[in-house]
């Protein structure tokens, strides 16, 4: 009894081990899933980047007539096109990157948290 007791707690250790390597691992992977890229293929939005790191690609939106702020932090060859709505302090939520009269790629930093998507 008392061994059978012993190999299902280590076998739940083990899987909480495991479990917590996982998510620590894919806590700190920040980068776009590849979910986001094969979106923002079928949507032909660009790649973009800023403080460093890609931003992965959210959907196409109409901001309408909500007025948006130039972002000056970006990175590479769309740097001249992305904008942010203003209010948060360290770095902005989404950044938008112009499409077409009053719709905008929307972009946000990926971080994938494992026990999220089970």
């Amino acid at each position: 009894m008392r061994r059978r007791a012993l190999k299902w707690t280590l076998a739940i250790g083990a899987l909480f081990v495991i479990y917590m390597s996982t998510e620590l691992f894919l806590m700190y992977q920040v980068k776009p899933t590849i979910y986001s890229t094969a979106k923002r293929w079928a949507a032909h939005a660009p790649e973009i980047e800023a403080y460093g790191q890609k931003w992965a690609y959210v959907d196409t939106v109409d901001i309408g007539t909500s007025t948006l702020t130039k972002f000056t932090e970006g990175e590479g060859p769309y740097k001249e096109q992305m904008y942010y709505f203003p209010g948060r302090p360290v770095r902005p939520a989404f950044i938008f990157v112009h499409k077409t009269g009053t719709e905008y790629y929307k972009y946000h930093l990926p971080t994938f948290i494992f026990f999220h998507g089970v």
